[in-house]
């Protein structure tokens, strides 16, 4: 029996770690305030900072323009000296793809922080950024954010793009003013015994429906302001920044206008979406998804306009075995959009981001509503509001200031009016400013986890067996650390969008006979408790290993030779070995 000779190897990936390159010393923190939310030109400018304090570890792109002109910014994020961020598994972050769903924005920029400023400090950091490409857009909508930030009083830009929301043939004519001057646009209600509206009996700052048989006391105009179109109707068609990205316009299950509004023209008639797929189609290597929106404290998974029944059984083991960690750390449930978010099933959304990113992609991909106002105890923002638990909370917490008490007011137009009610934009919409870091802080922590899942390739080790007159059969071992197999989910084969983990094997001064210089191991599975018995070709006591084999023959007495794994998106790993 030939004795099997065992050559000492060390994968090129490992090199690389060992000789990570460390991020700069005494980098001075990049100073972020939590408490605000931040608009473009500040967004820009921190991520400029953060480019230039870490080189090592980012670099600063902008994979397109707004409507408006503005650079969508992606700030990339890996260890460039552990290797290419393309040859990487790549994780995708967005945020503030509706106007006034900032948090988005501020969560990626504390994912932002958290990376650079713990590698090398925390384990888990430091092992992604070795071994995962981040790819972090904050605002997906510039224009949009800016608009919702703009402070009541200040001028319009100019450059917004124009709406027609209230389909009269006119463009961005009639919008909110900020009529007593402080600083938020409230609602305006007025007398009225035909109204629908009550003062609450409990708490007086409330309203509740009246009975068909009592006398109504309100009725709600509309937010402040003025009807500058003389239609009857108040602050409805606003400056246009809000609607020129919608997550609506994309390619998966696309509708138009006339079946659900927000579609557009047609899918990536957006320019800031069509940047947005291009992007990610230009990035073959993104395994794993995850868009931020707001509101309602939920992680919510695909599909949005049909039933888990469409769902392969494996993908819904995955969904739900990544999420249940989501929701450990954020306190988040996990819900279909279809299933659990779709009050109307006959009208479900059509055209959304995770639909596309998970169906027509092949990505893991959830949407995280970021905030559950307090007072929402339904599965979502549009399920129930208990406005006495929220204001029992409102003072408890910010001492009243999320709700604005009414007032009289003259109106030019209406007469004796009373301006209050809830300051939305920063209550239920998004947090307000002092509960606004731990919520982008425990999301912070479920992306972290989100990216730890991602299929990771690594050669796990190469045995070179002598056959005698210098013929050699060379058999590498090739693993997948991640929990998600290397083609990521099963809708991905289904749709022909997965491709096959390859080996490949480079020889100087020999040939190969038999195997070809590339050896095709199809898919690999993770390494998934879950996964119970193995399938052809998995390696002896793993169900998460492949074996390529090869024969070769040495022109000399000694050869050396270079074998490479490669997954789209598990990532490349290269060992170089010595036959002799």
């Amino acid at each position: 029996m030939k004795k099997l000779a065992f050559f000492s190897i060390l994968s090129l990936a490992a090199i690389a770690l060992a000789t990570a390159v460390p991020p700069p010393a005494e980098v001075a923190e990049v100073k972020v305030d939590w408490t605000h939310y931040h608009n473009h030109a500040e967004t820009t400018a921190l991520l400029k900072d953060f480019a230039g304090d870490y080189p090592n570890l980012c670099r600063l792109l902008s994979i397109g323009k707004s409507f408006q002109g503005k650079d969508i910014w992606c700030l990339e994020i890996t260890n460039s000296g552990t290797g290419p961020a393309a040859e990487k598994p790549g994780m995708y972050i967005d945020g503030n793809t509706h106007a006034g769903e900032v948090s988005g924005a501020e969560t990626c920029l504390y994912m932002i922080r958290h990376l650079l400023e713990n590698y090398g400090k925390d384990p888990l950091v430091t092992r992604l950024v070795d071994t995962r490409t981040f790819y972090i857009l904050p605002k997906i909508n510039p224009d949009g954010s800016d608009a919702y930030l703009r402070k009541p009083g200040d001028p319009v830009d100019p450059a917004l793009k124009k709406v027609d929301d209230d389909g009269d043939g006119l463009l961005d004519e009639d919008g909110p003013e900020d009529l007593n001057g402080d600083g938020i646009i409230s609602q305006m209600r007025v007398r009225d015994e035909k109204g629908p509206f009550k003062t609450h009996p409990k708490d007086p700052r409330l309203m509740v429906e009246r009975r068909f048989d009592e006398k109504g006391e309100w009725r709600v105009v509309g937010p402040e302001g003025l009807d500058n179109d003389k239609d009857g109707r108040t602050n409805e068609d606003p400056p246009g920044g809000a609607r020129s990205v919608t997550n609506r316009n994309y390619p998966a299950y696309w509708a138009p206008d006339w079946v659900q509004s927000g579609g557009g023209a047609y899918p990536l008639s957006e320019p800031e979406a069509k940047a947005q797929v291009d992007f990610i189609l230009a990035h073959p290597n993104i395994a794993g998804v995850q868009a931020h929106h707001t509101h309602s404290g939920v992680i919510l998974r695909p599909y949005c306009n049909m039933g888990d029944d469409q769902i392969p059984a494996q993908d819904m083991a995955y969904f739900m075995a990544v999420g249940a960690v989501g929701t450990e750390l954020t306190g988040y449930p996990v819900l279909s959009v279809y299933n659990d978010f779709t009050t109307d099933k006959a009208n479900p959304r059509h055209g959304v981001f995770v639909d596309w990113a998970y169906d027509f992609f092949g990505a893991f991909a959830f949407t995280t509503e970021i905030w559950k106002a307090p007072g929402e105890t339904g599965k979502s923002a549009f399920d129930t509001f208990d406005e006495l638990l929220a204001m029992q909370w409102n003072d408890k917490e910010l001492g009243g200031r999320g709700f604005v008490d009414w007032t009289a007011f003259k109106h030019p137009v209406l007469g004796e009016v009373e301006i209050g009610g809830w300051n939305s934009n920063y209550f239920s919409q998004n947090p307000p400013p002092e509960f606004a870091e731990a919520e982008w802080k425990k999301n912070c922590l479920f992306e972290l986890k989100h990216s730890e899942a991602l299929p990771f390739l690594k050669i796990a080790g190469v045995k070179v067996v002598p056959l005698g007159d210098r013929l050699f059969r060379v058999l590498a071992t090739v693993e997948n650390e991640g929990f998600l197999p290397t083609n990521v989910t099963q809708k991905a084969i289904d749709h022909r969008l997965a491709k096959t983990v390859k080996a490949r094997l480079e020889l100087e001064d020999g040939e190969i006979l038999s195997g070809g210089t590339t050896v095709d191991l199809g898919h690999i599975p993770g390494n998934n408790p879950a996964v119970s018995s193995p399938r052809g070709g998995a390696a002896a006591g793993s169900l998460n290993q492949r074996v390529a084999q090869w024969l070769v023959r040495l022109k000399g007495k000694k050869a050396q030779a270079v074998v490479t794994a490669v997954s789209e998106k598990a990532g490349t790993t290269k060992t170089k070995i010595s036959l002799q």
